[in-house]
């Protein structure tokens, strides 16, 4: 029974909704989180960012464990012994790239499929459904000699999901492509907005614009 928190973005006072979600999920007030960055972070500047936030929620940020440049296996028992993992925004398909090569998406799976919540900001948030190509609308595309023909992600949810809808042009018109031509539901999420993921249970958190085979449908905040 999957236990997924879909941000658009994540360190504003708008998220407070999405966040208390996510503190019921955890139910643990002292719940211990590991941070996967999207790339490597040296000055772990990032990284110290998202830990003041989440001590903010009374969460403890344990655990800073980069796939890229400084990978350490040796952390990957410990990760996986986290209540919670945080997954950060960035380049979708380097992030994608390094999961891959480090052998992760399975361990990220059964950990999920184990009861581990899974946060996912930005491109962690599209990391966690079934693919990933909707990233290139940011720009987002492979860095030099990291080929990807393969874009399927973790696929631990049958939708996609769009962030920072605001800043993305023409965005009903892609979102009405994307959704015929990979028949699939389609959430677009503002800054400051979420979805949950219980289980069986999607709950839709804020202004999400959703889009079905081609129809926009709008105001649908709801648990289905």
């Amino acid at each position: 029974m999957a236990k997924l928190v879909f941000y658009s973005d994540q360190e504003i006072p708008e998220n407070a909704k999405v966040d208390q979600r996510l503190l019921s999920l955890l139910g643990n007030k002292s719940a211990k989180i590991g941070y996967i960055p999207s790339s490597s972070d040296p000055s772990r500047k990032f990284y110290t960012h998202k830990k003041a936030y989440y001590e903010e929620l009374g969460l403890n940020l344990a655990l800073y464990f980069e796939i890229d440049q400084d990978y350490k296996s040796n952390d990957l028992d410990y990760l996986l012994s986290c209540d919670a993992i945080h997954l950060s925004g960035g380049n979708t398909y380097h992030f994608l790239y390094w999961l891959k090569s480090r052998g992760l998406i399975l361990p990220l799976r059964e950990y999920v499929y184990r009861g581990g919540v899974l946060i996912g900001t930005s491109a962690g948030a599209i990391l966690m459904t079934p693919e990933i190509s909707l990233s290139s609308i940011y720009g987002d595309a492979p860095l030099e000699g990291e080929t990807m023909t393969d874009v399927t992600s973790l696929a631990l949810v049958d939708f996609a999901f769009l962030p920072h809808l605001h800043s993305v042009n023409s965005v009903d018109i892609f979102m009405k492509e994307y959704s015929i031509n990979h028949n699939s539901v389609i959430y677009g999420c503002q800054d400051g907005d979420g979805i949950i993921v219980d289980g069986d249970h999607v709950e839709l958190i804020g202004d999400i614009q959703q889009v079905v085979n081609g129809i926009i449908v709008r105001g649908q905040n709801r648990i289905s």
